[in-house]
């Protein structure tokens, strides 16, 4: 279980990402749920344990991206995740809903400006929203079962 639901979790959510998503944008605006999932497993476990995933995420929008410099979405989803993080553990109540949607909305707020898609950010960000929660909760429920497996206690 350990290792089988991360490889389900991100084959659906590349296929989403890649292969369905980019047909339903809006104005050329679809969910970054890629995005979406790192930010909900640092708020769960913190940015130093989901570097990995960080790191991976950055390299895919590098590579998926032409624009890109190779690296540059590393470092830009690290200071995100970092910001989300401070605010998730410093200004807001964790256990609380509208207090997880107000630190995503200031990450994906942040994403957008760094990337200067200005068009198209208020939809995307909305857009972006709508998938918060389920994916937060989702990941929320694994990240749960796998510390009592381990033993360990729930961080959320």
């Amino acid at each position: 279980m350990k290792i089988i639901f991360p490889i389900i979790f991100i084959i659906l959510v590349l296929f989403l990402q890649i292969g369905i998503l980019p047909h339903l944008a809006i104005l050329g605006a679809f969910p970054n749920l890629i995005l979406i999932s790192v930010l909900s497993l640092v708020i769960l476990r913190g940015w130093k344990k989901n570097l990995g995933w960080i790191v991976a995420a950055g390299l895919f929008f590098d590579f998926y991206s032409s624009r890109n410099i190779l690296g540059i979405s590393i470092l830009i989803i690290l200071v995100i995740s970092i910001i989300v993080q401070f605010l998730s553990q410093k200004f807001f109540k964790k256990t609380d809903n509208l207090s997880i949607f107000l630190v995503f909305l200031a990450g994906l707020i942040i994403y957008e400006i760094v990337y200067l898609s200005f068009p198209t950010s208020l939809i995307r960000i909305i857009y972006d929203l709508i998938f918060v929660l389920p994916i937060f909760h989702i990941l929320k429920f694994y990240v749960g079962k796998i510390a009592q497996i381990q033993g360990q206690k729930e961080i959320f």
